[in-house]
């Protein structure tokens, strides 16, 4: 490993052989979900704080585990499914866990729908997540002053087909870059336009709206935030010309993103949350179709490290 990085690059095998992002649900946690329940029936979702959770000492241990692996393992963490619970249970289960981890961001509200809305994103300036398209490998949040640190998701109903996770680790695709392609990764980290979707941020600032597809950040090493269509949409939509070089460089990043044996996919189930350091970590979905008696459903959070501007 070189020094500029915070941990190993992975690929799909490399993941799948760690096995430590893989956690099992302590069975503990139930009695400590459903006591909370029981003393409060209905929470304020925003409301909540680490001193409505911080008792749970179960779940407290497995959030421990789950930063960790975070902060200095993969930067991917799986959990699997309590098994046979309703959905006020996963609900706060979910909260509860994002309390833990950090300060929880609502910018979409807590606890956010990722669901179809029947909505169109190459046409209208909506998230991705508001429809059942397939999104292409990318991290959370269009706008230069809102980065969460940690983005989650719970399965609350898994699509009729589809719908897949996919996930990528930028610190490969950089170092490919940084080996093969130094000409593409000195484009991409210079600052690029990007539009603007992201609740609460200001969409008059679109030219203000620029940060780099790869960073360095004291402490952390490479960093990244990117998704190519907000970057091409932010060049359209202020009337700028992208700069030279842009196109074949996002082209070079993809290509080493989706490169043979890059991309660890697989199928959340009812219950099953995944976490991902939005920063290292990239992510997206296949394309789904429904159940319409029962559309997919998953619950999705931005978190903030304690004490992170």
């Amino acid at each position: 490993m070189t020094d500029e990085y915070c941990r190993e690059p992975w690929d799909a095998a490399a993941l799948t052989a760690r096995k430590s992002h893989q956690m099992a649900f302590p069975e503990g946690i139930a009695s400590e979900i459903q006591e909370w329940i029981e003393r409060q029936p209905d929470v304020v979702d925003d409301e909540v704080e680490q001193g409505d959770v911080v008792g749970m000492k179960e779940l407290s241990q497995l959030a421990r585990r789950v930063r960790t692996e975070l902060t200095e393992g993969t930067g991917v963490a799986r959990v699997q499914s309590p098994g046979d619970v309703d959905d006020l249970f996963l609900r706060r289960y979910y909260l509860a866990f994002g309390v833990l981890l950090g300060n929880p961001l609502g910018n979409y509200g807590r606890l956010y729908d990722v669901k179809d809305r029947g909505g169109d994103y190459t046409k209208t300036a909506i998230p991705i997540s508001q429809t059942r398209a397939a999104t292409g490998l990318h991290t959370d949040s269009s706008a230069l002053d809102v980065l969460p640190d940690l983005v989650g998701l719970i399965c609350i109903r898994p699509a009729r087909s589809g719908g897949a996770s996919r996930i990528s680790c930028a610190l490969r695709a950089h170092q490919r870059l940084a080996e093969e392609n130094s000409e593409s990764l000195s484009v991409l980290q210079q600052p690029h336009l990007r539009d603007i979707v992201t609740p609460g941020a200001d969409r008059s600032q679109r030219l203000r709206n620029q940060f780099p597809v790869f960073g360095d950040q004291s402490g952390r090493g490479v960093t990244c935030r990117y998704m190519r269509f907000w970057i091409e949409k932010g060049y359209e939509s202020a009337g700028v010309e992208p700069p030279d070089g842009l196109t074949t460089s996002l082209d070079a990043l993809d290509g080493y993103l989706e490169e043979e044996g890059a991309v660890a996919d697989f199928r959340l189930q009812r219950g099953e949350m995944l976490w991902v350091d939005n920063c290292t970590t990239l992510h997206d979905r296949t394309g789904y179709e429904d159940d319409p008696d029962a559309p997919r459903l998953l619950l999705r959070q931005w978190v903030k490290y304690v004490g992170s501007e």
